[in-house]
């Protein structure tokens, strides 16, 4: 029985994924299909398999052009400030939108490599994002390199802290940013896979689990 249980988990993992995201896909497409009825009735030779994948393909291009010319994006900026306006709605649009950008942008978002850095105490690491870095000057007029890290919340990664962690603190991951959010996501449950990391070397008691000698 515990050979048993074990293997039918096995597959339940493998096919929950799969049956959810064809779920999901089957009624976006019939909703869209049922959007587009009226069109099809009164002109029926649009009637053909794949006229809702098409549809959806079309009108994602054509936001894509409008949302691309000047006129579009003042609309859209005005159609964002109001929404923001919206309790609730407001925090569901910027976490998706941010999240979005994050997946989709060629440019990514600000965030331009993923580190850890002790917090909320010494010995004690979170997972933050590097934005850009600070230099300041001392009182012995000697300058200090700070690196700006973003440390988002779990599992909401557009809240979190602004940190200035000194250079010589940061410890670089060998990951995407992609991963490394995904990490944050999920709390932990999905990891990304890297062997070590660059930059601070590791404190002697983690050696033996990283092979960073």
């Amino acid at each position: 029985m515990g050979w048993f249980r074990r293997k039918f988990l096995t597959g339940l993992l493998i096919l929950l994924p799969i049956l959810v995201t064809g779920w999901i896909l089957y009624h976006f497409f019939n909703s869209i299909d049922s959007i587009i009825d009226p069109l099809i009735e009164r002109y029926p030779f649009l009637d053909f398999p794949g006229i809702g994948f098409v549809s959806v393909i079309l009108i994602i291009f054509l936001v894509g052009v409008f949302g691309g010319n000047l006129l579009g994006r003042k609309l859209l900026g005005f159609l964002e400030v109001i929404v923001s306006r919206i309790p609730l709605i407001s925090r569901m649009y910027i976490a998706v939108k941010q999240i979005s950008e994050v997946f989709l942008r060629k440019q990514k978002t600000v965030f331009k490599k993923a580190v850890l850095v002790q917090y909320p105490r010494e010995g004690t690491f979170a997972i933050g994002f590097v934005t850009s870095t600070t230099h300041f000057a001392d009182r012995k007029n000697e300058e200090r390199i700070f690196v700006n890290v973003f440390l988002p919340t779990t599992p909401n990664p557009t809240s979190g802290f602004f940190l200035l962690v000194p250079v010589n603190e940061v410890i670089y991951l060998e990951c995407t940013v992609e991963e490394a959010l995904k990490m944050v996501i999920s709390g932990g449950a999905v990891k990304p896979e890297y062997s070590r990391f660059e930059g601070l070397r590791l404190p002697d008691w983690t050696r033996d689990n990283n092979n960073d000698k």
